[in-house]
């Protein structure tokens, strides 16, 4: 099965032109693989962190308090399936690791959050900028796929039939979890490993509203004075009440990381920073 899908991969990524939408004069998809993106524009970048802006992306961003615990929020539209994209610390089947905003730069990533931190185990069915690199589908995590039209997919307790028979294109896959909204609807899950479930900490969210459009959600927690953190059922309550019709939770505590324009911009108030092995990113169209 692995080397049927690798075969049927190079295909499926040649023909996403014809199925994704169109773009603006002057601007082209970016290539599926792990080269770096476009340098961004300064005066693109919103004043106060608050942002960017321009042809091709948009990211805007807004802290609020809920739950006792100050949230940081990221609304973010892309022109292009091609600007969700993933990048990892080394090559695959290494621990090498590094810290977040440190990898933002190497690939001009606009913005940035902590992946799942996929080298912490041997398990899930791991894609990444369209290159399978793990067929170990496993119960325990639910996946995340993005496909090549940008849009999420939420396998809740996947099987190996699950994975091989999706029916789109993967480009990336995430194996953490739990699923936080599925349909537009809250998971109740029971899945405790690595996450917590009921525990108040440092979280991170990110969902689909619509075509091409995320939203991203880190929040503070207990090792950040002011704030108590949030349970997997309070980030999924959140999540679906942000719009979110599909939302996953990501590697949270010290590996919680928002990156704008290679700074991190959340919880600042703890100097824990955790190195990680990956991110997912968003990057611009415009050179």
């Amino acid at each position: 099965m692995n080397h049927f899908l690798r075969r049927m991969t190079g295909l499926m990524l040649l023909m996403m032109l014809l199925t994704t939408p169109a773009l603006c004069e002057g601007l082209e998809p970016l290539p599926i693989d792990d080269s770096p993106s476009p340098v961004a524009k300064a005066e693109c970048y919103l004043p106060d962190l608050a942002g960017y802006e321009d042809e091709s992306l948009s990211v805007k961003i807004e802290t609020t308090r809920l739950y006792d615990t100050t949230i940081m929020i990221a609304r973010v539209k892309v022109a292009h399936p091609s600007q969700i994209r993933t990048a990892m610390t080394a090559r695959y089947g290494t621990k090498t690791t590094t810290h977040p905003h440190k990898l933002a730069k190497r690939v001009n990533a606009i913005f940035a959050i902590n992946g799942d931190f996929f080298n912490y185990h041997s398990q899930g069915y791991l894609v990444r900028q369209g290159q399978l690199y793990r067929d170990r589908t496993n119960a325990t995590y639910d996946v995340l796929i993005i496909d090549d039209q940008g849009d999420f997919h939420i396998l809740v307790d996947p099987t190996e039939e699950a994975t091989h028979g999706f029916k789109g294109t993967i480009i990336n896959s995430f194996n953490f979890g739990p699923a936080l909204v599925v349909n537009g609807e809250i998971v109740e899950t029971t899945k405790v490993i690595n996450v917590g479930l009921q525990k108040a900490t440092q979280r991170m969210a990110i969902g689909q509203v619509g075509p091409l459009e995320y939203i991203c959600v880190a929040t503070e927690g207990p090792e950040n004075e002011g704030s108590v953190g949030l349970t997997i059922p309070q980030i999924a309550q959140l999540m679906k009440d942000l719009g979110a019709t599909q939302a996953y939770n990501l590697d949270g505590g010290s590996s919680s990381a928002m990156v704008l324009g290679g700074e991190k911009i959340n919880a600042l108030s703890s100097r824990k920073l955790r190195p990680i092995c990956d991110i997912l990113y968003f990057a611009t169209l415009v050179r």
